[in-house]
């Protein structure tokens, strides 16, 4: 019994002892069972919270990819609906419960803003133990669409050698698809033409037409055609564009044409002549005009009909020499807004459309506190498959103690005016038996040109001591005549009065400038007086005539008769002359290209097989090296479409 007690009271005692907190203290075994369970319950709870994380940026990834798409859309100029609409629409189809959407829309003419603001409560699975039920996704996001005004002058190359090689097969697609592609623009909402377009053909001259014609002021030495030259620059022009062309004044130069952007259409622009200089050497009627006198290659300003500029390019074709001087600096003075007045001429003859009625805008300057028009691009683009070459006009000659003095010369003070140009001819006409003015007659067949019976009177400076006049007997090519002082019939037959007295004038030397104008009403009471004789003017002359045969039927015999043949031969040979060859239309072109680019003017330039002369041309008046382009063939092609897209690229913000 005692050994039972004893073996129970050893056993007790060992429950006790392993019982004992000091020795449970010492004991290791099951610790790591228990970190394991208390790592488990962390990463269960950190993985809970990663789900939920996951689905809260699920949820804004499509939230924000749903706005985004949603404010593209609704931001298109193009698209016809509620902007606001749109992009509620694209949320509800999206699949998206439970947001909160607000958006705003800012719109004008050009450009609408939209802007929106969405979030999206996600309801937690694991981490609502942790306290946090709701996580709110944001997302946020403005989209833009801004079209810019667009004015664009395209200068397209012309000449004779543009018809080589295919250049003007390959150039006219080109410029047409270029046209569609800028024209673009104006698809926008409300049909609104954001982009004008003008087309500015080129050879050895610009033929301005009849819509410029019509709307800008040209001297009245002719009325027969429109083609302009403009004042040229001085010598020692030069510029070094790499200094920036902010740096670049008109100022440190002489005055010139190709010194300033403007184009004034209050401002007289001097034709060049209208006379044949195709044949000038052959004694025969006039056959051609130098500058054309229809709409053959003709200055087409801001237009936005593609159908219209489309047709213009088709209708190119080449011939003549090459000054594109003369192209570029009409297509950027139809971009300056100097030309504001001619174009709202042309909208109220319905020939370009009112939407432009604030066209040529204002130059860019970038400061919005002006009055500057900050929303328009001005954009020339010009090509050429050549280099400048030649262009011609007829001369004016001044004479002083017989020395002849040309354009440009230094004059003694009392050198007096004697022509080619303008003004009268020393060839006076007087009816004869019939008392009747002739009007004229075409005699194809001796290829001259007939007055009838009429009587001639010319003067010739270097007869006697102050000069006289040759009186044919019969017909002026004849050698039958005599030398007079006075015209035949007298001074006052031919109307040639004093305007400051009233008196008959009767010195050709002194009054060679007086009107003498058969047409007019002299005494002022509203109809024309009958005068017996005129005295005709070059510009009517050089009409009808050629060079030789006004030398061969009127000047020959007087000085034959006198000994004298230099009036002769300056008419027969020097009459018309080359104002400007190669390096005097370059200087010009780099002059107006320099003035373009100051005014913020962005200027592309083709080189389209064009000798190293075209290239450095055209490589200067480029504005960045970026827009100038030499290419060959086809490539022409890729060249206008990398200029739309470029523009475009300046026209389209998002």
């Amino acid at each position: 019994m005692m050994g039972l007690v004893s073996k129970m009271a050893t056993s007790a005692n060992a429950w006790a002892a392993r019982l004992s907190p000091v020795r449970f203290a010492k004991k290791e075994e099951g610790t790591v069972t228990a970190f394991a369970v208390l790592m488990f319950i962390l990463m269960v709870g950190a993985s809970g919270i990663a789900i939920d994380v996951m689905r809260y940026e699920t949820q804004r990834t499509q939230l924000q990819y749903t706005l985004d798409r949603a404010i593209l859309a609704a931001a298109s100029l193009t698209q016809p609906y509620d902007p606001e609409g749109v992009v509620r629409n694209y949320f509800e189809v999206s699949g998206l419960d439970n947001y909160r959407l607000d958006v705003r829309v800012d719109e004008g003419l050009n450009f609408r803003r939209v802007h929106a603001y969405a979030e999206l409560e996600v309801r937690s699975m694991f981490m609502s133990l942790f306290g946090v039920r709701v996580m709110t996704s944001p997302a946020i996001g403005a989209a833009e669409e801004r079209v810019r005004n667009i004015e664009v002058s395209m200068v397209l190359d012309i000449s004779g050698s543009m018809g080589s090689n295919n250049r003007m097969t390959n150039m006219r697609p080109a410029a047409r698809d270029f046209v569609t592609e800028v024209l673009s623009a104006n698809e926008t909402l409300n049909a609104d033409n954001l982009v004008s377009v003008s087309i500015v053909p080129y050879n050895g001259r610009v033929n301005s037409g009849s819509m410029i014609g019509s709307v800008f002021t040209f001297d009245d030495v002719h009325d027969e055609s429109n083609c302009a030259r403009f004042d040229a620059v001085a010598s020692n022009y030069s510029f070094d564009p790499s200094n920036g062309w902010a740096s670049w004044s008109a100022a440190s130069w002489p005055a010139s044409d190709y010194l300033t952007t403007a184009i004034d259409p209050d401002v007289a622009i001097r034709r060049i002549s209208h006379w044949d200089r195709g044949n000038e050497d052959d004694d025969e009627l006039f056959q051609n005009s130098h500058c054309q006198t229809d709409e053959y290659g003709a200055i087409l300003p801001w237009q936005h009909d593609e159908t219209i500029l489309h047709n213009h390019i088709n209708s190119l074709n080449t011939g003549g020499w090459t000054a594109i001087d003369l192209g570029v600096n009409w297509a950027v003075g139809l971009l300056d807004p100097t030309a504001n007045s001619a174009l709202n001429d042309l909208i109220d003859a319905g020939q370009v459309h009112s939407d432009f009625d604030d066209r040529p805008a204002p130059f860019f300057d970038g400061d919005p506190s002006t009055i500057l028009d900050d929303e328009t691009i001005k954009v020339v683009v010009m090509m050429t498959d050549g280099a400048n070459t030649n262009q011609y006009d007829l001369r004016n000659v001044w004479e002083h103690n017989g020395t002849y003095y040309y354009d440009d010369a230094a004059l003694p003070d009392d050198a007096f005016y004697i022509g080619m140009r303008t003004g009268y001819a020393p060839i006076f006409r007087h009816a004869g038996a019939d008392g009747v003015l002739s009007d004229g007659w075409i005699d194809n067949t001796n290829e001259r040109w007939r007055f009838d019976d009429d009587r001639f009177s010319i003067w010739w400076e270097d007869q006697g001591a102050n000069g006289q006049f040759w009186i044919p007997t019969g017909d002026p090519r004849d050698a039958g005549g005599y030398w007079s002082n006075e015209p035949f019939g007298g001074w006052a037959a031919y109307g040639m009065l004093d305007p400051s007295d009233g008196l008959v004038v009767d010195n050709w030397y002194t009054e060679r400038v007086n009107a003498y104008d058969w047409h007019r009403d002299w005494d002022g009471d509203g109809n024309r007086d009958n005068v017996d004789g005129a005295v005709l003017l070059w510009a009517n002359l050089w009409g009808i005539l050629t060079a030789e045969n006004i030398a061969e039927e009127w000047l020959e015999e007087p000085a034959r008769a006198s000994g004298n043949w230099d009036f002769h031969d300056l008419v027969a040979n020097d009459a018309s002359y080359r104002y400007a060859a190669q390096t005097e239309a370059d200087r010009n072109l780099r002059a107006i290209c320099d003035a373009a680019n100051a005014a913020g003017i962005i200027v592309y330039a083709i080189a389209f097989e064009a000798p190293s002369g075209g290239q450095s041309v055209m490589r200067y008046c480029a504005t960045t090296d970026a827009t100038y382009y030499n290419v060959e063939g086809l490539e022409i092609s890729e060249a206008f479409e990398n200029i739309a897209r470029s523009i475009n690229q300046l026209r389209l913000i998002q």
